[in-house]
């Protein structure tokens, strides 16, 4: 009798990669229950060997395997998931006795419309569980009106899509948007036009509502159909298609762009970079509104950073003795509860109070997004630069500021604050006059090194 093979948690480094290759053993075919494993390996390299053996694999043996009673569950749970079902493999996988019912209902509930066919035929290797499942799948439901709509005679659907048959018009919109895609290009022609002439406020009304179906957000988010007053809905619609609102980030126009701006803290990661690589964002940057938000590059960048790690960024600022007092529902407590995305759209846009909160934010895009707020007034600035709870790098952006740094009450509460890095301090000293220089080298709160200079530089001056 064999005995057990070693898992791969128990391998070294080396033969984790001989297995995630196939190549364990020249004689024999890669195992799936070790590959499967080594898909969720801490190391890159093994995961990645690890997947692309097991997509080299071809479907006659994988059948073969995954037909066995006494497969592990985890394997057939792998194909089972709708990230890397093979449809060839569905009926096997159906047919296995030891195939969790589980992965079965959530691939029946999931199942996009390539998937919904193959199901249908194999109805009968379906449990009751998975077929409400399937019943309830909004593809599904699509897949069976696009079927009906299908059956019906070219002059009926040359009707519809020209709108002359009553519908409802929230029936309408994913009936008109089924003809859109039909084989027939009258049809098609007809149901666009048709589409083109609904009402905008009209058409962003039907798209907030709770049970819109993908294939109809998919469409109004193609760049050819968007019109800015649905871009903020179907942006916070959860059944907007994540590929197709990034795919859109990426293609949009000028006339699109400052909306994109004004619901940042809706986009995603993903559409966050393909607006930072948008070609019109880049042209867009160089002549900037006046009015709205101005997110440049850098700070787009920094967000996209902080994003990625978004639970190492959540709200923290040192706060004053009155702050903490706040009653439930206060700024604080709002602010509180935002991502990082969120209290970015919040520091650009909201209030002065907020804004005050938001620039101790230890978030740094957030700090800077405060900087850049068009609503930011000199009053503030000057308040900024003379606090003493807060960080480092924010002090050094107002001193890299030329317009902050224009006002003199900022460049002497730069100086007198404890917290600006020296580097950024000594420099400032020459702008100071006399008398605040004489305040600095007897001040108490700022480095040695600054007070020092400040002396120096006073006695060099003084008469």
């Amino acid at each position: 009798m064999s005995s057990r093979p070693p898992l791969p948690g128990e391998l070294l480094r080396r033969e984790k990669l001989l297995l995630a290759r196939g190549a364990a053993e020249a004689s024999e075919q890669p195992r799936l229950d070790l590959l499967i494993p080594l898909t969720a390996d801490p190391d890159e390299a093994v995961r990645q060997a690890a997947l692309e053996t097991i997509n080299r694999l071809g479907n006659d043996y994988c059948a073969q395997a995954l037909a066995s009673p006494s497969m592990p569950e985890f394997v057939l749970c792998y194909f089972l998931d709708p990230a890397h079902l093979r449809p060839q493999l569905l009926p096997v996988l159906l047919a296995n006795p030891s195939s969790p019912s589980e992965a079965i209902n959530t691939l029946a509930s999931s199942a996009g419309p390539e998937v919904i066919p193959l199901l249908l035929e194999h109805l009968d290797l379906l449990k009751t569980s998975a077929l409400a499942a399937l019943k309830a799948n909004p593809a599904y439901l699509h897949w069976e009106k696009k079927s009906a709509i299908a059956a019906l005679p070219e002059e009926e659907k040359l009707a519809a899509a020209r709108g002359d048959r009553e519908l409802p018009l929230e029936q309408r919109l994913s009936t008109l948007v089924l003809l859109a895609s039909d084989a027939n290009s009258e049809v098609r022609r007809a149901a666009e036009s048709t589409l083109g002439r609904v009402e905008e406020v009209r058409c962003a009304e039907l798209l907030a509502d709770p049970s819109l179906e993908e294939p109809v957000a998919r469409y109004f988010l193609e760049p050819g159909h968007i019109r800015p007053a649905m871009l903020p809905v179907l942006l916070a619609h959860p059944a907007s298609p994540p590929d197709a609102i990034t795919a859109l980030i990426a293609q949009a126009g000028p006339n699109i762009i400052p909306v994109l701006l004004d619901n940042l803290d809706l986009l995603k990661t993903s559409a966050l970079i393909a607006l930072k690589d948008n070609p019109a964002y880049l042209h867009w940057q160089k002549e900037p509104p006046t009015q709205g938000i101005v997110v440049e590059v850098d700070l787009l960048e920094l967000l996209i950073a902080e994003a990625e790690a978004e639970e190492l960024q959540e709200f923290h600022a040192e706060l004053t003795e009155e702050e903490q007092k706040e009653p439930e529902g206060g700024i604080y407590s709002k602010i509180s509860k935002m991502g990082v995305a969120q209290r970015v759209k919040l520091a650009l846009l909201g209030s002065r109070e907020e804004r005050a909160l938001l620039i101790r934010d230890s978030s740094r895009s957030v700090c800077r997004a405060v900087l850049s707020s068009p609503k930011l007034t000199d009053t503030e600035i000057e308040s900024f630069s003379g606090m003493k709870n807060i960080s480092q790098e924010v002090l050094r952006l107002i001193s890299m500021n030329r317009k902050f740094m224009k006002n003199y009450t900022v460049v002497k509460n730069l100086v007198n604050n404890p917290r600006l890095p020296i580097d950024v301090g000594l420099p400032l000293l020459h702008r100071l006059i006399i008398n605040d220089l004489f305040g600095v080298s007897r001040s108490k709160e700022v480095p040695d090194t600054i007070r020092k200079m400040a002396e120096k530089l006073y006695k060099a001056r003084r008469p």
